[in-house]
């Protein structure tokens, strides 16, 4: 395969008449969303993009899957931006697509996507001929990252990867029968991935372009699976998009790109009572590396059964591996995984045909348990603490729906251990605090409590830690008289 957008011919050919793509809006069978790209990509090449060139996406995720269809289309390589993300600096980007007029946009420049583009699109004949990728192993489509040292970075994904990933996905992904939502957008591998698995598969790739659309999906494709962030599915749930009524059809929900906790696993029972909840465990790097049903909240300490084609060991600082029991460095590979990021610099997450994630780890009846990530240990005065063991303590406060724990630098410039928490109400800190003690030894209760509207986190749902330490040491200084 030496273009994704094959996938999309051959089943424009085989089965044309099945539906392919739904957003609230249209609603597209194969034969139609194929020409609907081939459009889209003969009015791309009027505007000058040529095959090879990057272009970066700037776009709501109905649009954006269009559009990337499109690109693949032209040959042309795309990546797809978190709304009023700055357009990245590296590797350098020949043209961004945006619902913005026309106009550069940080010296690039921007092709706008109206209404009207795309009525002018729906004239062309769709005929044009799909441009190859000079070879399988030439970039075609770029995901944004921030690796193991949270700056971003470039992830270079070819026809051939995307295929070996395809393979693996299929053997421990595609275990419900029936249609599925993906939740967790085109600029994470998961989405990416899994709406072209679908496309693979002659499943319709359904993107409600708005809330309502959910409920309409849900009842009119039969979706009995969901995959997504856990952060994503909640702030669905908390915003009454998904009715108990939709979710009492959910015979699945596969959860990816953030630690479970026992109490997001509790809520999910109560939410969608009958579906089997599956931990996925992968990277952007590297791909699926494994998955878990997770039957009961206290099983949280699961984290995947490693799958056919892919590989995890855990080792010590030495990269030898360690005794199964031991706690140690997570180091992980498979076919389909990248050997480097797209700089020139070599990065030492890749080293001897592993990738090292940043996660510790632990070997217990031949199931993957993840304990925290390396460089979100906290020492106080030489005392590590893993904030993931201080979170899933404070989750049990029932009136707590989201929780984080980092460090925090105090006026006196000294370090103390902290609790934020999101609460639909006010909450007596002393309780949160009994709470704690009850489940925590004496050096892991925080000293200083913080109630947020909402924590900061990226698209997959892992904490902004780093981030959220400086927002509430910047916050205390500015509080502190002297």
């Amino acid at each position: 395969m030496h273009n994704p957008f094959e996938i999309l011919n051959f089943r424009a050919q085989v089965t044309p008449d099945f539906p392919a793509f739904f957003d609230g809006v249209s609603n597209l069978n194969f034969e139609q969303l194929h020409r609907t790209c081939v459009q889209a990509s003969e009015k791309l090449a009027e505007a000058g993009i040529e095959p090879g060139q990057k272009v970066y996406l700037l776009l709501p995720e109905n649009l954006a899957f269009i559009t990337t269809m499109a690109l693949f289309h032209r040959g042309a390589v795309s990546c797809l931006g978190l709304a009023d993300a700055d357009v990245p600096a590296n590797p350098a980007f020949d043209w961004v697509i945006s619902l913005q007029p026309d106009s550069d946009i940080q010296g690039v420049a921007n092709i706008s996507l109206g209404q009207e583009w795309f009525t002018a699109a729906g004239r062309n004949p769709a005929s044009a001929p799909m441009h190859s990728y000079p070879t399988p192993d030439s970039v075609c489509r770029l995901i944004m990252t921030s690796g193991t040292t949270g700056q971003p970075k470039a992830v270079g994904l070819t026809p051939e990867l995307i295929e070996q990933r395809l393979y693996r996905n299929h053997l421990v992904w595609g275990s419900a029968t029936g249609n599925e939502i993906n939740l967790m957008g085109h600029s994470s591998i998961g989405g990416f991935m899994g709406s072209i698995q679908l496309l693979q598969s002659g499943k319709p790739v359904i993107l409600p372009a708005n809330i309502d659309a959910f409920s309409k999906a849900i009842s009119q494709f039969q979706v009995v699976s969901l995959l997504s962030s856990a952060m994503a599915l909640f702030r669905l749930i908390n915003a009454k998009a998904l009715s108990p009524a939709d979710l009492a059809g959910i015979r699945e929900v596969r959860l990816a790109g953030s630690a479970l906790t026992s109490g997001m696993v509790h809520r999910l029972k109560q939410e969608c009572p009958v579906a089997r909840i599956f931990n996925v465990y992968g990277s952007t790097e590297v791909g699926a590396v494994g998955m878990i049903q997770i039957t009961h909240p206290d099983q949280v300490w699961k984290t995947a059964v490693v799958q056919p084609g892919a590989a995890a060991e855990v080792v010590d600082e030495t990269d030898s591996p360690v005794p199964t029991g031991t706690e140690g460095i997570v180091r992980v590979r498979s076919s389909g995984m990248i050997s480097g990021y797209m700089s020139d610099a070599a990065d030492e997450s890749f080293r001897d045909g592993w990738f090292y994630p940043g996660d510790r780890g632990l070997f217990r009846n031949g199931v993957l348990c993840l304990t925290g990530r390396e460089s979100e240990v906290i020492n106080l005065g030489g005392v590590k603490i893993s904030p993931m063991d201080i979170e899933s303590a404070a989750e049990s406060v029932p009136a707590l729906t989201d929780v984080a724990a980092c460090q925090v630098e105090m006026p006196n410039n000294t370090e103390a251990l902290a609790l934020v928490y999101v609460a639909e109400a006010v909450v007596d800190i002393p309780q949160i605090a009994e709470v704690l003690k009850t489940r925590l030894p004496a050096t892991q209760i925080p000293s200083q409590y913080f109630q947020l509207k909402e924590i900061p986190r990226n698209a997959m749902g892992k904490i902004k830690r780093r981030e959220l330490s400086q927002m509430l040491s910047n916050s205390l200084k500015a509080q502190s008289p002297g």
